[in-house]
């Protein structure tokens, strides 16, 4: 039985899939969620940002980017909280896999949610698997959704 479920999301369709499954399993276990997500000022989207490179990131840059990620967990908090599901929403910066691990420590969640991208081949070789990461390096059960 979980009592906290760390639930790990980038913005994507693709990783909001774990969403209804966490919905379910908070709901019939009573228990708290916390949304967290991972901002990687390296490895974000430069789309967003203009021309902007890594090496002229600013700290105001990486705070701007911070407050855009914690705007969008709490939106998505918004429907869980309808359905009577504790919330909280964490953002993060560094390396996903052991950022994802460190706050599930930190909040002492009882297990982690996230979806898996489903990467083979040469885009996994080169990106890796931060699922496969967590997997390995969590002390707690990771539930793996494969994403739709």
């Amino acid at each position: 039985m979980f009592t906290h479920l760390l639930v790990t999301l980038d913005g994507s369709p693709r990783a909001e899939s774990v969403i209804p499954h966490s919905i379910s399993i908070a709901s019939s276990m009573h228990a708290e969620v916390t949304l967290l997500r991972i901002v990687d000022a390296v490895s974000a989207d430069w789309s967003e940002r203009g021309a902007l490179g890594p090496s002229q990131l600013e700290a105001a840059s990486r705070n701007a980017f911070a407050e855009q990620a914690r705007a969008y967990l709490e939106r998505t908090a918004v429907p869980m909280r309808q359905r009577g599901v504790v919330v909280n929403v964490l953002v993060r910066q560094g390396t996903a896999a052991k950022q994802i691990v460190a706050a599930a420590k930190d909040v002492e969640a009882d297990a982690i949610a996230m979806a898996t991208h489903s990467r083979r081949g040469l885009n996994r070789l080169m990106f890796g698997s931060v699922a496969e990461e967590v997997l390995h390096a969590a002390q707690i059960p990771v539930i793996l959704i494969p994403a739709a």
